[in-house]
């Protein structure tokens, strides 16, 4: 992947946890306030002061100062690295290599920051066509000033969401629907951001798992031939573990399992 393309990728995924985060965190609340303190000096004209200013009424992010809001956006970056854990195939790669590494029984080969970078670029690669249109929907048009920051926001909610909504089991999803006890919705658009992602979470910690599961077995096949094999020998005193390892990095490098455990994971995503 070229360069540029990396970054527009990154800029893609940081707008839209960041619109994320923004409809989490209601941001007109924080510029409400109460009623202004009556001023011993009444107004030249109180009749057109009142209706050029309400203050009942919440002001939207674009009515803040750009001080005020470089505050909030730098506030709200210490959730984003949460954010695009809970809202992409993060978690189902990492969790998938989590489980390679120990049914081969490596300990820490590879070691966690290899994983967790493996996990982020196959993350980039998976997510590259939703980010995609992300920047076509909402990122370039509003740099052109074409929409503004709230439609914008929008349109970048609408990808993820129908990312987590393809990937997420109708159990899991009328779960946490029933939690948060409101009616069936009509759509799946209908379906708010709240109970997409704790369920979009819970969907992809299964997948995980059964993958996980999945691996396992020809791992285990070799233990057992392995333990065996000693006990035939009457060898009962030297672990399986230690003597199949070997044979399980050369089944495991023979087969090209990481081409095929990494196309695994991407094909999980485009079905």
């Amino acid at each position: 992947m070229k360069k540029t393309q990396l970054i527009k990728y990154l800029a893609s995924a940081s707008f839209a946890v960041l619109a994320l985060i923004l409809l989490f965190y209601t941001l007109p609340a924080l510029a409400q306030s109460g009623p202004l303190p009556t001023s011993p000096v009444a107004p030249a004209n109180p009749t057109n002061l009142l209706d050029t200013v309400d203050m009942r009424k919440p002001m939207s992010l674009e009515e803040l100062g750009t001080p005020l809001q470089l505050i909030v956006f730098m506030a709200l970056l210490t959730v984003l690295p949460f954010m695009f854990i809970m809202t992409t195939s993060f978690v189902r790669t990492l969790i998938v290599l989590s489980f390679l590494r120990t049914a081969m029984g490596t300990q820490t080969n590879p070691p966690n920051q290899v994983v967790v970078g493996i996990a982020l670029f196959l993350t980039l690669y998976t997510m590259a066509p939703v980010w995609d249109k992300i920047n076509n929907d909402a990122i370039v048009p509003y740099l052109d000033n074409k929409i503004t920051q709230s439609i914008a926001v929008e349109r970048g909610l609408t990808p993820i969401k129908t990312f987590m909504l393809k990937h997420t089991s109708k159990q899991e999803l009328g779960f946490f629907i029933r939690l948060v006890n409101q009616p069936k919705p009509q759509r799946p658009s209908d379906v708010p951001l709240h109970v997409v992602i704790p369920a979009f979470m819970v969907s992809e910690l299964t997948t995980g798992f059964k993958m996980g599961f999945v691996l396992f077995l020809p791992f285990l096949v070799i233990d057992l031939v392995v333990a065996n094999t000693l006990l035939a020998l009457g060898m009962m005193m030297l672990s399986p573990v230690t003597i199949s390892l070997p044979f399980k990095i050369l089944v495991f490098t023979l087969a090209d399992g990481w081409f095929l455990i990494l196309q695994a994971i991407v094909m999980s995503f485009r079905i």
